[in-house]
């Protein structure tokens, strides 16, 4: 192997100086470059055999080269090294993507470095030496355009997968990823939509002056789009969804957004101006894959904090969700600014449930019931399972006669529900409500609820009372 040509692309002359001297020491004869273009001119006419790129060059990064070269079947079997002096940026990962046999960092010093060289230089790389192409102007002038558009891809790519840092906000990483495209495209809105067996979510961001006011319309349009769609327990929307009447709900243009074959959400766009289209077509070509893995992670955190939060059987949230939830509401209480009352409740008899049915059908009847008080109260409300059998909800911009509306609703939907369905004759529930008043803590306010659902009780039971009434 000691006819062999290496290349080496480094503008730092000391680090040039290193590099050139380990791969000489292995009988190379050895060629410098001292940033990319130069490095391109000179790879094109020695055709060398082992390449060792700076991935930060002036003019064209060390990755653009590599990716750029492996096009050409000149350089289809030669020995690429991607070095850098940080693995910040560009990592062993990114080096393979961009074609790189082997990534190297600077911080691990010179020993590392020519150990793992001198490994890499026992196999056997070789370019084509017989082509007679040499780099020309227009050849070059086509490259530097293809560099170009590398960059773009890359640097949209990346400003996606930053986002990933901020995935435990997830409105805020769609209101991110819906700038990106607007870079790009001019349209009226966004639509962002992400499934999981846990939650289906749907974003409304609108651009110009309107959106939508059912967002449950644009979900059902945005679903029979997508082949196989997953079937989520839930739905929530985010965004503005008023609107000036007659405004209709449109689709524009769509593209599901899929990761290992699964479609896992939906981009769309909505009033669409006609020479955004194809700019719009082609960035979701570019960017297909990272938005794919985005979506993925955005599911696996959601589904990670649902199950850190929500009670598993019932789907409310658990004990200390709930409690943390009247805490951050309470706050907004004190300075004034919100009605608050909240409501204890109680499954009359339960324990005849379990010891009569077994606890397999009492199980049963609180999913049933979990699922009764979801679609019983109100969106801006908040439902928990606080014990065995014992619930609260917290009623938002509530006073007491308000949350007894909801939650007299809620018991005769319990008290009407079929519950031959799940083994048992009939289920009902007692309440008791408490109205937050100036000066009253957390706890006082759940004694005070609890004090209420005892005197419902006592005083025949499937009823609700108020605190202090």
């Amino acid at each position: 192997m000691e006819d062999r040509v290496a290349l080496v692309i480094e503008d730092d002359p000391i680090w040039r100086r290193i590099l050139s001297d380990i791969l000489s020491e292995h009988k190379l004869k050895v060629y410098q470059a001292a940033d990319g273009l130069q490095g391109i001119t000179k790879a094109y006419k020695y055709k060398p055999d082992i390449l060792v790129i700076d991935h930060f060059l002036p003019k064209i990064n060390g990755g653009h080269i590599i990716r750029m070269l492996r096009k050409d079947s000149i350089f289809e079997n030669a020995g690429m090294v991607l070095i850098s002096f940080s693995d910040e940026y560009v990592n062993e990962f990114w080096a393979k993507e961009y074609g790189a046999d082997l990534f190297l960092t600077k911080k691990n010093g010179v020993d590392e470095i020519k150990k793992r060289l001198s490994n890499f230089l026992i196999l056997d790389f070789r370019s084509k030496k017989d082509s007679t192409k040499e780099i020309k102007r227009d050849f070059l002038e086509e490259l530097l355009n293809m560099m170009d558009e590398d960059l773009r891809k890359e640097t949209i790519n990346k400003d996606i997968l930053e986002l990933l840092e901020y995935v435990d906000d997830e409105e805020y990483v769609m209101r991110k990823l819906e700038s990106i495209f607007h870079k790009f495209a001019d349209y009226g809105a966004f639509y962002s939509m992400i499934l999981s067996l846990t939650a289906g979510r749907l974003y409304i961001l609108p651009v110009k002056r309107y959106t939508i006011s059912k967002p449950e319309s644009l979900k059902d349009m945005m679903i029979k789009l997508i082949k196989k769609p997953i079937t989520p327990v839930k739905w929530h929307y985010y965004g503005n969804f008023m609107v000036e009447e007659g405004e209709p709900v449109s689709v524009d243009l769509y593209f599901p957004v899929s990761m290992k074959g699964e479609e896992i959400g939906m981009l769309a766009f909505s009033d669409v101006e006609p020479e955004s289209r194809r700019s719009l077509i082609t960035l979701q070509k570019d960017i297909s894959q990272s938005v794919g893995m985005l979506f993925s992670v955005l599911n696996r955190v959601y589904d990670y904090k649902t199950a850190a939060t929500e009670d598993s059987l019932t789907g409310l949230l658990l004990k200390a969700s709930i409690l943390r939830k009247l805490s951050e509401t309470l706050s907004l209480a004190k300075r004034g600014s919100l009605k608050l009352a909240i409501s204890m409740l109680d499954i009359d008899d339960f324990k005849k449930v379990n010891d009569t049915y077994g606890h397999v059908t009492g199980d049963k009847v609180l999913k049933e019931v979990g699922r009764i008080i979801k679609e019983s109260i109100r969106e801006t409300d908040y439902a928990g399972r606080y014990g065995g059998e014992e619930f609260l909800i917290i009623f938002t911009g509530c006073d007491a006669n308000c949350a007894k509306d909801v939650v007299d609703r809620l018991l005769n939907n319990i008290r009407e529900n079929d519950w031959k369905k799940v083994g048992v004759e009939r289920i009902t529930m007692s309440a008791g409500i408490a109205e937050y008043k100036e000066g009253v803590s957390i706890i006082e306010l759940v004694e005070m609820a609890d004090s209420a659902l005892y005197k419902a009780k006592r005083s025949g039971k499937d009823h609700a009372e108020i605190y202090g009434r």
